[in-house]
This record gives structure tokens, sequence and C-alpha cells, in this order.
């Protein structure tokens, strides 16, 4: 259920992107979000024969969950220079790309398609607030929303036990 929180954070802050939403609104899911993937995180490091997860699917998840706790301290604070955040964004979209190949060759090509745009999400992340080309918000904002509701949706279907790569 992790990635279906996953979905719903991208949607709302794709959305505050376009501007509908207040950033400590906005801020209240993007913590939620960032401390329940911490949580599923630290169950698969620490838990992984439990859990079915492994270290590598840990550390995957903590780019995600850093991510939604930094957004969510930027907004609560109203933070407007996100320079650095932006270049955490490349860092993330670095090993995103990577990641969806290591995932493809495992055989589950529909996660290896969402760690892919994903990457290209993190990019547009970098694009818009590391080297702050703000004419891409509008773009950024609905690709943002786009790749929530693709995230939802399979994170929805994971969680019903039907995902089909699994």
């Amino acid at each position: 259920m992790g990635l279906v929180y996953v979905g719903a954070v991208l949607i709302v802050n794709g959305l505050w992107l376009l501007g509908y939403g207040d950033g400590k609104d906005v801020a209240i899911l993007n913590f939620l979000t960032g401390l329940i993937t911490f949580l599923i995180a630290a169950w698969w490091a620490f838990f992984p024969e439990a859990s079915g997860g492994s270290s590598f699917n840990a550390a995957g998840t903590l780019l995600f969950s850093f991510t939604y706790l930094w957004v969510g301290a930027n907004a609560w604070r109203g933070i407007e220079d996100q320079r650095g955040f932006g270049w955490y964004c490349l860092f993330v979209a670095a090993l995103a790309a990577p990641t969806g190949f290591l995932v493809f060759q495992a055989g589950d090509i529909g996660l290896a398609a969402l760690w892919w745009i994903w990457a290209v999400l993190w990019f547009t992340f970098w694009v818009l607030l590391g080297i702050e080309r703000d004419e891409y918000t509008s773009a950024v904002g609905w690709y943002t929303t786009a790749v929530g509701i693709v995230s939802g949706a399979a994170g929805y279907v994971m969680a019903m036990g039907a995902w089909p790569w699994a």
C-alpha cells in the first residue's frame, strides 16, 4: 500500500505545482507518505526474511522517503529556493534509471517501467528546481500528476495481489 500513498502524494504535489493547494496543506501528505515509506524501507532492511523485501528494495524506497520528507519540510516552511533539493532529485534520477534496468532483468517489466517514469520525473524536478527553469512548471505539474495516477493504480494492483509480473 506504500505505492498507493506515493501515487496520492504525487497527484497532490503535481496539482500544487499547478497552483492548486497550499504548502502547509500539501506538507501533511508528504510527511505521512515519507513516514510510511520510511517504515516500509526499515522493515525491508532489518527484517527481509519476514517481509519479502531486501536491502536493495529498502535503499530504493529510502530515495523516495527522503524526497517526500524534504518536500514536506520545504512546503511547511515556505522555502522558495529549492536548488539543493533539485540537485538531490538529479541524484535520485541517476539511480532510478539503472534500477529500472535491474528490475527489468529480474523480470518485473511493470515495475521497471515505473522506475523509468520515476527517473524521468525526478529529472524534471532537477530541471525545475536545480537549474531553476520555471517555464516548465506547468508541464512538470501535469507530468507529476499523471505519474501519480499511474503509480497509485500500480500500487493498488500490487496490493490486490494482481500484479502480473510479480
